[in-house]
């Protein structure tokens, strides 16, 4: 487990609320967005804004669906760069470091902000959306409703920063057992539903499965939206 970086914001942040029914000012909990500045081989390629944590599993899954890297060969480690000033690791600014022999110009960096609801912001044209999709993924079994349905209500119940602030998005990777049942594998939470599966992407991709072999399910909260398809065919996924 990757240790706490000097700096680092919670996942959550307090904001004043102003009820409309004229009741006094109260605290609420709201879902944190921050900055993360990433580069590749020291170069800068884009700036996406999460919710803080995962960033390993973040950047590995954002750097596959960019088609930069393809197995967890490809990266040698993602580090949080060093602050000139502090001389400790900055939590928001990050490099990745990948293997000799992987191609990687710094000209074909993001042109924007990549923010929480757009997960294919700075995309120049359309050919770039359609380079490196597999022809053929592996199907999964077939799932009745309400087994599916279930594995929905788990990922809801394991979100506790959706429980306390309503405002997150959740991504479950998920394999169908022998009896049907549906069992989540990995899930994570953040800001941006393209965010989250690329969290789970990631660490599939960091533990040397990716693209995954075993026919799979990748549940996703909200709107699916043609990145988050897109991610899922580059990841393997069937459904």
């Amino acid at each position: 487990m990757s240790r706490a970086l000097p700096g680092d914001t919670a996942p959550w942040q307090p904001m004043l609320a102003l009820p409309h029914d004229g009741t006094p000012l109260r605290v609420e909990p709201v879902a944190a967005e921050e900055p993360l500045e990433l580069r590749v081989r020291g170069s800068a390629f884009a700036v996406l804004l999460r919710t803080p944590g995962r960033e390993r599993d973040l950047i590995a899954g954002f750097l596959a669906a960019e088609r930069i890297i393809r197995s967890s060969e490809d990266l040698l480690a993602v580090e949080a760069c060093i602050d000139a000033e502090s001389g400790e690791p900055a939590p928001h600014v990050w490099n990745a470091a990948l293997a000799e022999g992987v191609a990687f110009d710094p000209r074909a960096s993001r042109a924007l902000v990549v923010g929480s609801a757009c997960g294919l912001c700075g995309t120049r044209v359309l050919e770039d959306l359609r380079d490196g999709l597999p022809r053929a993924i592996a199907a999964p079994m077939d799932v009745e409703p309400e087994r599916l349905r279930a594995a929905f209500a788990e990922l809801r119940s394991q979100q506790p920063l959706f429980a306390r602030t309503a405002g997150t998005h959740g991504a479950a990777l998920a394999f169908a057992e022998r009896d049907g049942a549906l069992a989540l594998h990995d899930l994570a939470e953040d800001v941006g539903r393209h965010n989250a599966a690329d969290k789970v992407l990631g660490a599939a991709l960091r533990s040397g499965h990716y693209p995954l072999e075993r026919p799979a399910w990748l549940l996703v909260s909200g709107r699916i939206s043609y990145e988050i398809v897109q991610k899922a065919a580059l990841a393997g996924v069937g459904a």
